[in-house]
């Protein structure tokens, strides 16, 4: 029976190379380059099935390591091809759509990078302000089918999440309309059908998540799935893995065996080049045309990348090697001096010197810039999250930068991503409600309970978790959380933050603040207050580039200072907090803490408290 077979990637997010730009040492397990050798198995696999295949990219491909974040600095010259669209034409990558992170560089940029591309790039919820699409709402393939006399239409098209509108106001705002994904689909897809294709193909740049459709969703793949006329997608954004897992076992619609959306094929590929996403779809030929009669979904994980490289991965690896060089010299150059270690191991729990250190170059720069404005009036606070500190990223992913000189990839440790410092005004009440969505990153303790109870809930991601400089407070995890993990309402009567001071006084619902913190938050990013942030202020300077002139202007530092919060864990308990397998000798003194050891999944086990 004929076959087609899609090969696809997702949020690479510009590893190419196999290397840990942060930590500075080869790392041969993740990047397109080992992608690419697994990439070519499955096509040769394929083919000598005699099966078409078909190899495409979901986005969120340009930003993400120091190689695209130095590319995106720069910017890119006349002519000049971005190394990770010259890789994925090296690989020979025939679709592409980008992803919501390619926008942090600004409009030009993402026109310039993709514009260079040799393969079509399709989005079809994206348009210029005057209505001109931004990129192909859909192209239509011809691929000839192994012993079949009529070829194949294959249509793609692709979608983002509509909030880049709000993630990069500041770069974008009034140059782009960003429709729903799924309104914007309901049209393309029958156009792609109008125009010819037999088989229909969506890169939705979109995660997997239940609920009732509302409009706007972040993660819309579910919903995308019930659009007549799909027959496979590629799924990505969350950086999950699927089939497989549990995650998203009780969404109605969602087969995690077969990897299936209301019955279509809708793989995601995990994240930096872990895995590669597969749909062959089965086709028969009836009333002059080709149509799918059986679709299969998998992941397959990408194995190290050995040495010598083998030959499908070195134009990977020769497309990148500039930049490759490029990143290596920017990432070691030096920018200060830390007296002591800067490690996220046990920032959760309080001993928070790397938020501190955060907050305070956000909080310094924001009140230098908003000096004799009517905004200096209000009292300043500012928020900040680590970005490394385990959870979803695994016993590896976290920062740990040794005394000593600090290099602009220590840095990156702190604040990967290339989010610009802002402020948004707020009041009291919104103030309680943004601590109340970061301490859904505990699991909730029973004091009753005397056998052993997990503090952290490992699928809350760690860059959700902000602690807020100039406020003392108390968080209490034997308390319900009033948020879920995406940021829903789950319980409106929870109160897991209690005894909030500002300047040692309890802190008011009317209270009017100015928080500094960064155009992801404030643009909605979590969906803190709902995603209802008033921003005040803005800037284009990145975050990190804030983090560098505060180190370079403070001399070596001591991370002394601390947030002022701590946890309320009920006495008697066997309460069990993971962590990196390198926590071991970094143990806050302030803290109980009984080593237990590194588990069977790679973390480091303490019990905390007495």
């Amino acid at each position: 029976m004929p076959r087609l077979r899609l090969i696809a990637t997702s949020d690479l997010h510009a590893h190419a190379q196999p290397y840990d730009y942060i930590h500075d040492r080869p790392d041969p397990r993740h990047g397109l380059a080992a992608a690419a050798a697994e990439i070519a198995r499955a096509r040769a696999e394929a083919e000598a099935a005699g099966a078409a295949v078909l190899v495409c990219d979901n986005g969120d491909l340009l930003q993400g390591a120091a190689l695209g974040d130095l590319i995106g600095g720069e910017g890119l010259a006349e002519g000049e091809t971005h190394p990770m669209i010259a890789a994925l034409a090296a690989l020979g990558c025939d679709a592409a759509t980008p992803g919501n992170h390619e926008f942090n560089y600004g409009l030009p940029f993402v026109e310039a990078a993709y514009g260079a591309a040799p393969f079509p790039v399709v989005c079809a919820n994206v348009a210029r302000a005057d209505g001109t699409p931004l990129f192909a709402p859909f192209v239509v393939i011809e691929r000839a089918l192994p012993g079949e006399a009529a070829p194949l239409r294959i249509g793609i098209t692709g979608c983002l999440p509509p909030q880049i509108a709000l993630w990069d106001k500041a770069l974008i705002a009034d140059k782009l309309v960003v429709r729903d994904m799924v309104d914007a689909l309901a049209e393309t897809v029958p156009a792609l059908r109008a125009a010819g294709a037999e088989v229909v193909v969506v890169l939705c740049h979109s995660g997997i998540q239940g609920g009732r459709r509302e409009g706007g969703e972040e993660n819309a793949a579910v919903f995308v799935a019930q659009i007549p006329g799909i027959d496979a997608m590629v799924t990505g954004h969350l950086h999950r893995v699927f089939p497989g897992g549990t995650e998203f076992a009780d969404i109605p619609g969602v087969d995690i065996e077969a990897g299936t959306l209301h019955g279509v094929p809708a793989p995601m590929p995990g994240f930096h080049g872990s895995h590669v996403a597969i749909v062959d779809l089965d086709l028969a030929r009836a009333d002059d045309r080709w149509r799918v009669v059986r679709g299969e979904s998998a992941v397959r994980p990408v194995p190290p990348l050995p040495e010598p490289a083998p030959e499908a991965a070195r134009p990977v690896l020769a497309a990148t090697a500039g930049a490759h060089a490029r990143t290596l010299a920017h990432a070691r150059k030096p920018v200060g001096e830390t007296l002591a270690p800067i490690d996220t191991y046990f920032t959760v729990l309080g001993d928070d010197g790397d938020l501190a250190l955060l907050a305070a170059a956000q909080e310094a720069f924001v009140r230098a810039r908003i000096a004799g404005t009517a905004l200096a009036d209000l009292p300043l606070l500012s928020a900040a999250a680590p970005f490394l500190a385990g959870g979803r990223g695994g016993p590896e992913a976290y920062t740990d930068v040794p005394a000593g000189p600090l290099a602009m990839r220590d840095l990156a440790a702190l604040y990967p991503y290339p989010n610009a410092v802002c402020a948004v005004r707020m009041t009291g009440a919104d103030i309680v409600a943004w601590l109340e969505r970061a301490a859904g990153l505990f699991a909730r303790i029973d004091p009753a309970e005397r056998g052993p109870q997990i503090l952290r809930d490992r699928l809350f991601p760690s860059y959700h978790f902000d602690m807020i400089r100039g406020l003392g407070y108390v968080i209490d995890p034997t308390r319900p959380s009033r948020f879920d993990r995406d940021g829903g309402l789950a319980d409106p009567t929870a109160r897991r933050v209690r005894d909030i001071v500002f300047e040692g006084r309890p802190l008011r619902d009317d209270d009017v603040f100015l928080v500094a913190t960064n155009t992801y938050r404030a643009g909605g990013g979590g969906r803190f207050c709902g995603g209802r942030l008033e921003t005040v202020f803005t800037s284009t300077t990145l975050v990190r580039e804030a983090l560098r002139d505060f180190v370079a202007a403070s001399g070596p530092l001591t991370l002394a200072d601390r947030l002022t919060w701590r946890l309320d864990l009920p006495a008697g308990c066997e309460i069990l907090y993971a962590t990196g397998p390198g926590a071991a000798g970094r143990e806050p003194p302030g803290l109980a803490l009984e080593d237990r050891g590194i588990g069977p999944d790679g973390y480091r086990v303490y019990r905390v408290g007495t």
